[in-house]
């Protein structure tokens, strides 16, 4: 299933957390969504603490800040930050480019430039008493056209701002106690932590676009445009024989179809 382009609306004009553990999903998603955000024309900046290969392709790489400037100053639609390894100066990196990017964001010929800013493991980004880049982007950057992502392993981690200021949020798998994620008013996740927590479905994730409203969705792909869940071929009782494919039937799963295999 792909991604609505109200969906896509939604991840490009507000803010957006995106939370789930290794091997959940979230690089493949974070990494699909601003693809489909740049054929919008929107651009994109995705900050890599971690120098990932799998996020090279979404940009020109820049390591400095001045780096980055110039390619701000050339309309490059696509860039990568990968800062430097240590704390204090990674923060102060992305202290600077979000100077650089407001300041060339309020200048003619630049204004009407639609940008999103996705900051992978925000939580190394975020200098307690501070007015950070981190927050200078969730709290002023919508009005300006600059809108951020913020990635991360657990909700715990994320930032206050970053939560409270998101409408969007994209949780997949995540080990955050039941006692928090009440606190984040998330008691409808922890009922249905079992169903993500399931190998069979793996990549799958639970969002809201503010509407208040949360669901579950299955996991996006970019070969299909089916609203389906793919059938398998064959599949193996517990005997070991085969069972016909027209032997198969859909159950409910939390309020989902999905395949009783």
């Amino acid at each position: 299933m792909k991604l609505s382009g109200a969906f896509l609306e939604n991840m490009g004009k507000r803010h957006s957390v995106i939370v789930g553990m290794t091997r959940s999903g979230k690089t493949f998603f974070t990494k699909h969504v601003l693809q489909q955000l740049q054929d919008q024309n929107y651009h994109t900046i995705f900050f890599d603490p971690k120098h990932d290969d799998d996020y090279a392709s979404l940009g020109t790489i820049c390591n400095t800040p001045l780096q980055f400037y110039h390619q701000l100053l050339k309309k490059n639609p696509a860039i990568v930050y990968r800062p430097s390894p240590k704390k204090e100066d990674r923060v102060n990196e992305l202290n600077r480019i979000t100077e650089f990017l407001f300041t060339m964001s309020n200048k003619d010929g630049f204004k009407r430039i639609k940008r999103v800013v996705a900051i992978d493991e925000i939580q190394l980004m975020v200098k307690k008493g501070t007015n950070d880049g981190v927050e200078t982007i969730w709290t002023v950057g919508a009005g300006i056209g600059v809108v951020g992502i913020a990635i991360t392993q657990r909700i715990q981690l994320l930032n206050e701002t970053c939560w409270s200021q998101s409408e969007n949020k994209i949780i997949f798998k995540t080990d955050d106690r039941p006692e928090y994620l009440k606190t984040r008013n998330l008691d409808h996740y922890i009922d249905k932590r079992e169903f993500f927590l399931d190998t069979d479905n793996k990549y799958w994730f639970y969002y809201t676009t503010g509407n208040g409203k949360w669901r579950i969705r299955e996991p996006i792909s970019t070969a299909s445009t089916s609203n389906t869940i793919s059938k398998p071929t064959t599949t193996k009782t517990r005997k070991g024989n085969p069972k016909p494919i027209s032997s198969l039937k859909t159950v409910e799963h939390f309020g989902l179809k999905r395949w009783d295999i």
